[in-house]
């Protein structure tokens, strides 16, 4: 038996957040004879279930808040890792400090978002604004899951002063992942490719190949893990000079564990 585990953003789903249809006829193919599916994401679960109720193909496993949180098909938790209380406020606090930047967290009950004194429900449709404390919530969580932030104008001065605050002082606790001008911090030893390594020990099948295809940063250690490591073609430089196997399309990776020349390192 052999498992797929494909990154969700820029690789699996387009920025209309569709799949491609010969994404999908592929995905069914490969589960109609008899492989593993896994959806691994730096998104909590809030952020990816609307996403997840609409895919019109079935999946075994999500793997969430950048190997966080692990979930098999029916929703179960098998896995999770938080980042702490005290932590977790003191790094909110910092991000909320300045203008301009977004911060969120998500406890496993809510997902909310801050900016300029304005809260919005990030796990919503629509991500509505509400009228909510943002200070007075996180500090009654007791505990997180996952703390991201990015500047709204995309810009990445701020964003990387907050990265170099986090590492300076909690490197010891936790992760911080740059994802383009996007920062995620989850619990230490968090990451893609710590996630597909404990999904291993959980599943009860015997596992032959591994397989995963990423196209950031945040998905490297996830490539890397994986027997047979993929990105696509227009990925960024830095990213294909670490991933051996580079390809247009998901269908073509699922093409090679059905059958076609994995061993062929470029395309």
């Amino acid at each position: 038996m052999k498992i797929l585990i494909s990154d969700l953003d820029g690789t699996l789903v387009n920025e209309n957040t569709s799949i491609s249809p010969k994404n999908i006829e592929a995905l069914k193919e490969l589960k109609k004879q008899g492989h593993l599916i896994a959806l691994c994401t730096g998104r909590n679960f809030m952020e990816v279930k609307e996403l997840i109720d609409c895919v019109d193909f079935s999946y075994d496993y999500l793997i969430l808040n950048n190997g966080g949180q692990i979930l098999d098909k029916n929703l179960t938790t098998l896995y999770e890792k938080h980042i702490d209380h005290e932590i977790g406020v003191d790094i909110l606090k910092h991000l909320t400090s300045y203008a301009g930047m977004w911060a969120y967290y998500c406890d496993g009950h809510v997902n909310y978002g801050y900016i300029d004194g304005q809260t919005i429900n990030h796990g919503a449709k629509g991500k509505p604004k509400i009228d909510v404390d943002f200070h007075q919530a996180y500090q009654q969580a007791s505990h997180f899951q996952i703390i991201a932030f990015n500047q709204e104008d995309e810009g990445i001065e701020n964003t990387k002063a907050c990265y170099d605050y986090i590492l300076e002082n909690y490197s010891d606790s936790v992760e911080a992942y740059f994802n383009m001008h996007f920062v995620d911090v989850v619990p230490k030893g968090c990451s893609k490719g710590s996630g597909i390594k404990k999904l291993l020990t959980l599943i009860e099948e015997d596992i032959d190949e591994v397989y995963a295809i990423g196209d950031s940063y945040n998905d490297l250690s996830m490539i890397q893990s994986a027997d047979y490591g993929y990105t696509f073609i227009h990925a960024h430089d830095d990213i294909k000079s670490q991933t051996k196997r580079h390809v247009h399309y998901v269908y073509e990776v699922i093409e090679d564990m059905l059958g076609g020349n994995k061993d062929e390192l470029a395309r």
